[in-house]
């Protein structure tokens, strides 16, 4: 008999822009955006509405983790049912939440008996983590612990290869996470960097071009050098067009492997502004 297992994510997984919203064994936690006196929960103002407000005032947003005592309360709600689970957060390094979520997980296993909560650390960011999460369920659809669909989360996120590129790098840096980025670039104009997720989670500077075509063309042809894929993920920030050709462009090179588009929340398109897109895929097992 199959463990009873669900999967966590958090709102940068763009999990609210996919059909796994509907599933009742995925569950999200939130995200906090702000502006100015303004203050809402990740899918409660679109994208659009945030640059629109960057636009008028000047002024960058900001954001916060999930609250733990939110994180508190669905931990112990879930694992009081006897439901055992398996936490996928993004990126450490763009965010608190996985440290938040790993506090969160040991305070309730050390209060409610029999609790197993595994919390992940996805190094990605955006709709990488639902595919992720969805091929966690199928795991644990095929029999397998929450040791096994632990192990085989950790195993894609080996297997996840992350590289965006940006119209701006204001809100990077605003938010602090521009690091090596920001050395490349200095206070060059004009510059299309090309941003890669290493292993560890830290941004690094892999490329740099002079125009958005040739940044869209070079994620491409770095996308295709990752060898036989098993997913490709393009999340993007309100340009559907860029996405677009990704899609096509990708599926020719890569017939019958699943695509997913999703337009970013506000808390992640917080710290990569507008035209900020990504070519995430993951490699098959080897």
């Amino acid at each position: 008999m199959s463990e009873n297992i669900h999967v966590i994510v958090d709102s940068i997984s763009d999990v609210q822009d996919t059909d796994l919203m509907n599933n009742p064994r995925i569950h999200v936690l939130r995200l906090v955006a702000r502006h100015g006196n303004e203050e809402w929960f990740d899918g409660d103002r679109s994208t659009a509405y945030l640059f629109d407000l960057v636009k008028k005032t000047g002024k960058l947003p900001a954001t916060s983790q999930p609250p733990i005592g939110h994180i508190i309360e669905l931990y112990t709600e879930l694992v009081k049912q006897g439901i055992k689970l398996v936490v996928i957060n993004c990126d450490s390094v763009l965010s608190g939440t996985y440290q938040t979520c790993c506090v969160a997980a040991k305070q309730v296993m050390a209060e409610v008996p029999g609790a197993d909560i595994r919390v992940v650390d996805s190094k990605a960011a955006g709709c990488s983590i639902c595919g992720m999460a969805k091929e966690a369920l199928k795991a644990v659809d095929e029999g397998k612990t929450l040791d096994e669909v632990e192990a085989y989360v950790l195993d894609m996120v080996k297997r996840t290869k992350t590289y965006f590129t940006l119209d701006t790098l204001e809100y990077l840096a605003k938010g602090g996470r521009i690091g090596a980025v920001g050395a490349l670039l200095g206070s060059i104009f004009g510059i299309r960097p090309i941003i890669h997720v290493l292993e560890d989670g830290n941004l690094e500077p892999y490329d740099k071009v002079r125009t958005r075509k040739k940044a869209l063309k070079r994620l491409l042809e770095i996308a295709n050098e990752q060898g036989e894929l098993e997913e490709i993920f393009i999340p993007n920030a309100l340009v559907p067009e860029d996405a677009e050709y990704f899609r096509a462009e990708m599926a020719a090179r890569h017939p019958g492997v699943p695509i997913w588009i999703t337009q970013i929340g506000t808390p992640l398109a917080a710290h990569l502004g507008p035209g900020a897109i990504g070519l995430f895929v993951r490699q098959k097992a080897k």
